[in-house]
């Protein structure tokens, strides 16, 4: 009975965690001075911000997310790594006063964050708790004994 209980959890997790994900692309994520950033064209754009440093570096975490996503079913243990490393960078992006906001290169003030970053941050941070009470209940998250 508890390993059914368990694989409940676990399919809830990853499908709350992704679904939170999936809402947040559809929401502003910040603001600069003068607009909002939308949260998928930042998840579209982001990887050619990553060659201008910075905060374009958080843009790394919806890979390593994705990584804790795939990891989910096989090694919860892995996947709580993966998914705490998410978390960090996306933290990090609240350090941050200022972002490239155009081709160009130009930088404009971060001045607020909006619910699609809020969300974002909630993505990773469910799967990361999900993976901790899993392992807390008896769910050493080595499955495959690696």
């Amino acid at each position: 009975m508890r390993n059914n209980i368990k694989i409940t959890l676990k399919q809830s997790v990853i499908l709350l965690s992704i679904g939170i994900y999936s809402v947040s692309l559809t929401q502003d994520c910040y603001c600069v001075t003068d607009s909002c950033g939308n949260s998928f064209m930042a998840l579209i754009m982001g990887i050619v911000g990553l060659v201008f440093g910075g905060a374009n570096l958080t843009w790394l975490a919806n890979p390593i997310l994705f990584i804790s996503w795939s990891l989910w079913k096989k090694n919860t243990q892995k996947s709580m790594l993966a998914s705490g490393c998410a978390l960090i960078f996306m933290i990090s992006f609240l350090f941050f006063k200022q972002i490239v906001s155009d081709e160009a290169g130009n930088y404009s003030n971060i001045v607020s964050y909006k619910l699609g970053y809020w969300l974002w941050l909630l993505s990773a941070l469910t799967m990361f708790i999900g993976a901790w009470i899993i392992r807390l209940q008896g769910g050493a998250g080595n499955e495959r004994g690696i």
